[in-house]
């Protein structure tokens, strides 16, 4: 898997034991369409989807930093592994634009506030809003995948 490295994009791999190819791309597939992704599409053992904060979800939806993803499934010897590959662009685009726009004349234009202060604290709010976020994300992905293996397909 190719992927373009922080903040745009990020790849792993989950594996998980006693499941089918069949089985695991059926159970993503329910999984990533209760969570509501968009585009949702399966070729061969790949399911792709979109994500992203413009769908009508709780802010919680661990899709929504996701602009896009791929899960892909392989046969292990004893159940699947799952490659996946999610990018990030429309989290970086709004939250660059939500903080350097909106959020950047205010800060600026405060009284008693030098610009190096001010800068610092955009780059704070903006770490703060994409950096949490892509972190949470890195870390509750894997757990949604294999949480959503280990259940049947609704």
């Amino acid at each position: 898997m190719n992927a373009m490295p922080f903040p745009i994009s990020v790849s792993g791999a989950v594996a998980v034991r006693d499941v089918t190819v069949e089985q695991a791309i059926d159970r993503l597939e329910g999984a990533l369409a209760q969570a509501k992704a968009v585009a949702l599409r399966r070729e061969g053992s790949a399911v792709q989807f979109r994500g992203g904060v413009f769908r009508l979800v709780s802010n919680w939806n661990v899709l929504v930093p996701i602009s896009n993803g791929v899960l892909e499934v392989s046969p292990t010897a004893n159940g699947v592994s799952i490659c996946y590959r999610v990018t990030f662009r429309q989290m970086l685009v709004v939250v660059t634009l939500m903080v350097g726009v909106f959020f950047g004349p205010f800060v600026m234009a405060a009284p008693n506030t030098s610009v190096a202060g001010g800068l610092g604290i955009l780059s704070v709010s903006w770490l703060w809003l994409f950096g949490g976020n892509f972190v949470l994300t890195r870390w509750r992905l894997p757990a949604f995948l294999v949480r959503s293996l280990s259940r049947p397909a609704a």
